[in-house]
């Protein structure tokens, strides 16, 4: 009861700002409007205050005072006495429905909505009844949401481009926050899955980035632009279908950057690493302990916990579990720091090993145990009210522990390898640079055999290992003790012994990389080669960006190596 009433008193302080700035921005002289532009913000934002507070009527009159700020902006409505008189009206019906906000009756609703469907027609807008959960959204409300997440993509958008080209380009980032402000409580995006859990997820890794120092990583940049396409094709989808699709490649794309990012604890670095190893002093000012948590906080938090945990067993695709996630890590953040009383403290340690959870995959691999812990943890958290600091304390460092027994819980054995097949010398025609064994034998240059395809960009460690392997059976004169032994299992196989390994040696023992390696002007030519596919993808310029980076390099590494040869 004391926090329903908090919220509620927090509302009317809150919307009676907004109502007194209107007020007063309608008592504008007939002619031209001028503060449109800021009539439409603040009725927007009176609208989402009373979204986030439940307060349905008075959302539905702001959604009228919002339709004819937005047709005075547009010019489609002319600032003369009638609307000047109906719109003071309107805003004084607001402030009288809000005084009896702690006493609602059902004409007070109908008051609302009425308010709301004249101003939407004074607006030129189709009246519509107030829209209940589960109706689909009308083609008005459908491209509200599209346009705002569009502008919120592109915003993004420029700050991932800017980060990309300027690690410490933070200010672009705030024209995202700003963006983001048009959808802040908007109702309907509950409605619209994954498009709330991915707003939640660009502000947590906003605030991410804002509470790091220095240059911002690659990775940051990438997941913002990884978060750009994701809005855009929600917010097409949005246009087209109603609504966007739960389980889209650009959404899950967003949803793996997020939790590689940004999810988790990070290393912990001792105190003692940041001084010099001298007599100090080290400590040169003496620091204050943060404010502790009042039992207020304390029981938020809990009820945040649930309801996260009771989000996370609705999830009904991957994207969505991994989203929500990553929000629950970003929310969890500032309570790492948490301390000044052994409460406050117990909470931290909780928030360290729930992002650790998550960041290290093990809440997503034991998603129902995670989930229960979360359980007993919100509950433990809604005992603040009444229960002792000592005992709450208690139970959450019980819960902590499983959180890190859970993160440390040893991974699956992966299963047996195949067995490595003794490849053709055929198979090492997609490795650049190198040279089958019989054309080595036979002193043939490189640029006068087959020119091999370029390989593909980021290839595994694994496929290189495997590449070695098919390498070294190719090249041997006589294979049949390494057959055997690459033909058995990976884990049966032991130490190989050296003697195996003495065809390929010289006599100091060492294999002679350059003999692999294209000299001279063969390498030259060998680069040449490759002018007409930089050229093509150049000339595509679409899709080609990973491969002509890939081709750039090995030219560059050709061209080293002639010139090299040639000194």
């Amino acid at each position: 009861m004391t926090n329903a009433i908090g919220m509620t008193d927090f509302f009317v302080l809150e919307a009676g700002e907004y109502l007194e700035r209107l007020d007063a921005l309608a008592q504008a002289p007939a002619g031209t409007f001028e503060d449109a532009v800021e009539f439409v913000r603040i009725a927007r934002a009176f609208r989402g205050s009373a979204l986030m507070a439940s307060q349905q009527p008075l959302a539905r009159a702001a959604q009228g005072l919002e339709s004819v700020g937005r047709a005075l902006r547009d010019g489609r409505l002319a600032w003369d006495e009638g609307v000047r008189g109906g719109l003071v009206r309107a805003v004084d019906d607001c402030k009288v429905l809000l005084r009896r906000i702690r006493t609602p009756s059902d004409q007070d609703s109908a008051k609302a909505e009425a308010l709301g469907a004249e101003l939407e027609r004074v607006a030129g807008r189709p009246s519509a009844p107030a829209r209940t959960s589960g109706e689909g959204l009308d083609a008005g409300a459908r491209a509200f949401v599209a346009r705002e997440a569009a502008a919120i993509g592109s915003a993004l958008d420029r700050a991932a481009r800017a980060l990309a080209s300027d690690p410490t380009a933070r200010d672009p980032l705030a024209g995202v926050t700003q963006a983001m402000s048009a959808l802040r409580g908007v109702a309907v995006l509950g409605d619209l899955p994954p498009l709330a859990d991915i707003l939640i997820g660009i502000e947590g890794a906003i605030h991410e980035v804002n509470a790091t120092s220095g240059p911002v990583a690659p990775a940051a940049a990438a997941a913002f632009d990884a978060g750009a396409k994701a809005l855009g094709r929600a917010a097409r989808e949005v246009v087209d279908l109603g609504r966007p699709t739960t389980d889209g490649e650009e959404a899950a794309a967003f949803a793996t950057q997020l939790l590689r990012t940004f999810a988790g604890g990070g290393a912990v670095v001792p105190i003692e690493t940041l001084f010099f190893e001298d007599a100090g002093p080290h400590v040169v000012a003496q620091g204050s302990a943060p404010a502790g948590m009042s039992r207020v906080e304390v029981v938020s938090e809990g009820e945040y916990l649930a309801g996260a945990a009771g989000a996370l067993q609705r999830a009904t695709s991957p994207v969505l579990r991994d989203l929500r996630l990553f929000g629950m890590a970003a929310a969890l953040r500032p309570l790492t720091g948490a301390g000044a009383t052994p409460l406050g403290a117990a909470l931290g340690r909780l928030a360290d090993a729930g992002r650790a959870a998550i960041g290290s995959g093990a809440a997503e691999a034991s998603l129902p145990t995670f989930v229960s812990l979360l359980g007993q943890a919100a509950e433990t958290l809604r005992g603040a009210a009444h229960d002792d600091e000592a005992g709450l304390s208690e139970a959450l460092d019980a819960v902590t522990v499983q959180l890190g027994e859970l993160s440390t819980a040893p991974a699956a054995a992966p299963e047996p390898a195949a067995a490595p097949v003794a490849a053709e010398p055929e198979a090492l025609a997609g490795l650049p640079f190198l040279v089958t064994p019989a054309e080595a034998a036979a002193g043939v240059e490189p640029a006068e055999a087959e020119a091999a395809a370029p390989a593909e960009p980021g290839t595994a460690l694994a496929d290189a290992y495997a590449a070695l392997a098919r390498l070294t059976v190719a090249t041997a004169p006589e294979t049949s003790a390494l057959d055997r032994l690459l033909a058995e299992p990976a884990e049966e196989v032991g130490a190989v012994p050296v003697e195996l390994l003495a065809p390929y040696e010289d006599e100091s023992g060492i294999v002679p990389v350059e003999s692999l390696l294209y000299r001279g002007q063969a390498a030259l030519k060998h680069a040449l080669a490759l002018q007409p596919e930089i050229e093509a993808l150049l000339a595509a310029r679409n899709g080609g960006g990973a491969q002509l980076a890939a081709l750039v390099r090995e030219v560059f590494d050709l061209v080293q190596l002639g010139l090299g040869t040639e000194r």
